[in-house]
């Protein structure tokens, strides 16, 4: 493949005139959500539609990225509502969809689409008021994946009532998947320093090497161009961790086998295990350890 050239994937004449597509492509649309997953492309949702519709849509895609085919997926039962200006993160053969709104409502769940079973589900996880056009980020973490977010559009929405027009907000917060609890954290103005003025559309990557989050741009009456970083390394932890150990408790005596099970760790044979007798550090790993990283 030419380096540094921009090709156009599938049929060159598909979709430049605000028609349908001839492959199975999605419709026209903006403000969707797509994921990278086992070298597919899932995108749901958006707002859009041939002829220049206004459809908020709720229809999940998957592009195979080896034979750059498009495929419709048809859940075994209802979809959510459409919606646009959401996230979209997958984990455990799981699609997760985040927020986003609508022109009857906003949205501060997450949709869940198992892809073994093709089925959705709503498992009751709120982020307290409702968020759409923010930016997100799926870190890996130890034990559990950490999704964040920050910035976008909030606002209370009653139900029965018509959607409301939100404000731009610079809070941040992160759903861990083990707990599946949200949590915010450094959005006080009063205790946290240089926090982002409020916006929407902005974008965010995460640094691995440093556990920073990147976060540029938006818009706010005026587009932003500036870059900011958060060391979230408190959150995320350390890139490895013990999660249990055979005896589990109690002191241990001398050649006494002990099993400690991890994850994270890159290489069983180059793991030092300290020891300590009373008060004293004891080093070295004795043969009657074994390290699991299982």
């Amino acid at each position: 493949m030419k380096q540094l050239a921009w090709t156009r994937v599938g049929d060159e004449g598909d979709n430049k005139n605000n028609s349908e597509s001839s492959v199975g492509a999605p419709a026209p649309r903006a403000n969707s959500a797509a994921v990278l997953y086992n070298n597919k492309i899932y995108l749901f949702g958006g707002h859009g539609g041939v002829n220049y519709q206004r459809i908020a849509f709720n229809d999940l895609y998957a592009f195979d990225l080896e034979t750059e085919q498009w495929e419709k997926i048809q859940p075994n039962n209802n979809s959510p509502e459409g919606r646009g200006g959401h996230s979209v993160f997958a984990s455990d053969d799981k699609i997760f969809v985040y927020g986003g709104w609508n022109s009857e409502m906003q949205f501060n769940n997450i949709m869940i689409f198992n892809l073994q079973t093709q089925e959705w589900s709503d498992p009751d996880i709120y982020n307290e008021i409702h968020r759409w056009n923010h930016c997100s980020v799926l870190v890996e973490a130890i034990p559990t994946w950490k999704f964040f977010i920050f910035g976008g559009e909030c606002a209370e929405y009653n139900e029965g009532n018509p959607r409301a027009f939100g404000e731009y907000v610079n809070s941040s917060c992160y759903l861990d998947l083990g707990t599946q609890r949200w949590t915010t954290y450094a959005s006080d103005p009063e205790t946290n320093e240089n926090i982002p003025s409020p916006r929407e559309y902005a974008s965010m990557a995460y640094d691995q090497k440093d556990n920073k989050l990147i976060v540029f741009g938006g818009w706010n009456n005026g587009w932003h161009n500036d870059l900011y970083s958060l060391n979230v390394g408190k959150i995320v932890g350390p890139s490895y961790a013990i999660t249990a150990t055979e005896p589990n408790m109690g002191q241990l005596t001398g050649k006494v086998p002990l099993t400690i099970t991890g994850q994270g760790f890159k290489d069983a044979g180059s793991i030092q295990v300290l020891f300590t007798l009373g008060g004293r550090p004891v080093d070295g790993m004795t043969k009657n350890t074994v390290v699991s990283t299982a």
